[in-house]
């Protein structure tokens, strides 16, 4: 049986609003490089791993999901911003780079503030 956190995690993503969604995402793929970043500190290369893919996958899932057409420049500025940061992570991931996952965390943390004023004034 899985992990209830998990369900409960899934249901709250999935009765959110779609601005709601984002911001969880973002929480997630937080999460996850802040746990990987422990993982370095403490030699965990399994653990490490699996949050650098938690990570890497959400921040694919945002990037697939934007709509560069109604989205228009800051579509293609968020797709720099991702495609920036999935890069960022796996060069993090492959030289253990704390520094540099904690550079891409405080670029969500940004980007996750921006959402959750933009889910305020709607």
């Amino acid at each position: 049986m899985g992990n209830p956190y998990e369900a409960y995690i899934k249901t709250d993503v999935m009765t959110a609003s779609p601005v709601k969604q984002i911001v969880l995402l973002y929480d997630r793929a937080i999460v996850a490089l802040k746990q990987a970043i422990e993982d370095i500190k403490n030699k965990d290369i399994k653990s490490k791993v699996n949050n650098i893919q938690k990570a890497t996958d959400i921040i694919l899932a945002l990037d697939s999901a934007l709509d560069m057409e109604k989205g228009g420049e800051i579509s293609q500025n968020l797709r720099d911003i991702y495609r920036f940061s999935y890069h960022q992570i796996l060069v993090a991931h492959t030289k253990n780079d704390i520094k540099l996952l904690k550079d891409i965390i405080e670029i969500l943390e940004t980007l996750k503030a921006g959402w959750e004023e933009l889910e305020q004034k709607i």
